[in-house]
C-alpha cells in the first residue's frame, strides 16, 4: 500500500474510534441509553464473532494472531489511577468510575480483577481517568458525540493499541471523561472502560446502533478475559458474564 493510502487509513481508522459518545453509530450520548441489559443478547456464534471484529481484528500486524489485552489477568490486577476530585462534576465522574469498576469485577468474576486508586502508580501499566478531556475535533460542535473516549493521552483521538506480544501497548491507557458540554452518564463510562479492556470496535450491543452496554457486552469482555491471550477466533470458548 502507498504511503499516501496508508496515511488516509490510519485517519479514517482514528476517527471511527474517536467519535464515542457511549453508543449510536455516530457516537451519540443521546443514542446510548439502553432499555435493559437483555436488549441485545448474543448467541454463541454471535459472541465469537464480536471479540473478533471489535479485539482480533484491530491491528493484526506486527504481533501474535488472536486476541490481545491486558496481561497476567486476574492475578495481575488492572490498577485504574481517577485523581482525587476537585469539583462537584468530577466527584460525579469518579462515582461513576468506581461503580462501572465494581459491576465490571463482579461480572468478569476469575477472569479480571480492576483496582480503583487515587495515587499515581510508580510503575507498570494502568488505567488512567482524566476528567473533562474527552476529545473534540477541532471546529465540531458534536460535543455528544464526543463526550468520552479512550487514548494515548487528554484531549486527544490517538486509539491505544495492542503490543507486539498482545499485551496493551499504550502507557497509560486514559480514559477521558466529558467536554464540560455532554451528559456522561453511568452506561457510557462503563462502555469507555469496555474500550479501555480491548474492545477496539463497536457491535450490536456495544454502541454502533444499539445500546452503550448490554448482555452481549458482558458475555464478549468474557469470552475476551476468560481465553488466553493470542486465541484465534476459531478457538475461542464462549464464555457468559455473572448475572
Amino acid at each position: 500500500m502507498h504511503l499516501g493510502l496508508k496515511l488516509a487509513a490510519a485517519s479514517v481508522l482514528v476517527m471511527s474510534l474517536v467519535a464515542c459518545g457511549g453508543g449510536g453509530s455516530d457516537g451519540s450520548a443521546e443514542s446510548a441509553q439502553p432499555t435493559g441489559e437483555d436488549n441485545a443478547a448474543a448467541s454463541d456464534a454471535q459472541v465469537a464473532a464480536y471479540v473478533k471484529s471489535s479485539n482480533i481484528d484491530f491491528l493484526p500486524g506486527n504481533r501474535p494472531a488472536g486476541t490481545w489485552r491486558w496481561s497476567g489477568t486476574p492475578a495481575q490486577k488492572v490498577a485504574v489511577y481517577a485523581p482525587v476530585p476537585a469539583t462537584a462534576t468530577e466527584q460525579d465522574y469518579a462515582a461513576k468510575v468506581r461503580t462501572s469498576i465494581a459491576q465490571i469485577n463482579a461480572k468478569l468474576s476469575g477472569s479480571l480483577v480492576m483496582e480503583a486508586t487515587d495515587t499515581l502508580p510508580a510503575s507498570g501499566n494502568f488505567i488512567r481517568v482524566s476528567y473533562g478531556t474527552s476529545y473534540v475535533p477541532v471546529g465540531s460542535t458534536n460535543y455528544a458525540g464526543f463526550c468520552a473516549n479512550v487514548a494515548t493521552g487528554p484531549n486527544v483521538g490517538n486509539p491505544t493499541q495492542p503490543d507486539n506480544q498482545n499485551g496493551i501497548g499504550s502507557s497509560p491507557v486514559y480514559v477521558n471523561l466529558g467536554n464540560g458540554r455532554c451528559d456522561v452518564t453511568q452506561d457510557v463510562v462503563t462502555h469507555e472502560f469496555g474500550h479501555a479492556l480491548g474492545l477496539a470496535y463497536h457491535f450490536d450491543g456495544f454502541g454502533g446502533d444499539g445500546p452503550a452496554s448490554s448482555t452481549a457486552f458482558w458475555d464478549v469482555l468474557a469470552t475476551l478475559y476468560g481465553n488466553p491471550q493470542s486465541t484465534v477466533a476459531s478457538n475461542l470458548a464462549v464464555k457468559r458474564a455473572a448475572k
